[in-house]
């Protein structure tokens, strides 16, 4: 999993900026950086969904989906909390 404390950047105020964020510090198997496609392999979610989560056009994704970004992204759950709204 990726180290969020590693990066000596500003933490992101959405979840959008800050999972486009993490994306983009990644590096795939050819040494750039990681395209939407190529974390579309990883996690098995479609390039449009991911761009739309990437992009704030989705505010709440499903559980299934959230598990999806950890594993994709490689980021465990206490990187991602801050960005969900707490119980009612």
């Amino acid at each position: 999993m990726a180290n969020v404390s590693e990066f000596d950047e500003e933490v992101p105020a959405t979840l959008a900026d800050f999972l486009r964020q993490m994306r983009l510090k990644q590096t795939g198997e050819n040494g750039k950086r990681l395209s939407l496609t190529a974390m579309h392999r990883r996690c098995g979610l479609s390039v449009p969904v991911l761009s739309k989560l990437e992009t704030g056009r989705v505010t709440d994704p499903s559980g299934s989906t959230i598990k999806r970004v950890l594993d994709g992204y490689q980021l465990s759950f206490e990187d991602v909390a801050k960005y969900f709204p707490g119980p009612k």
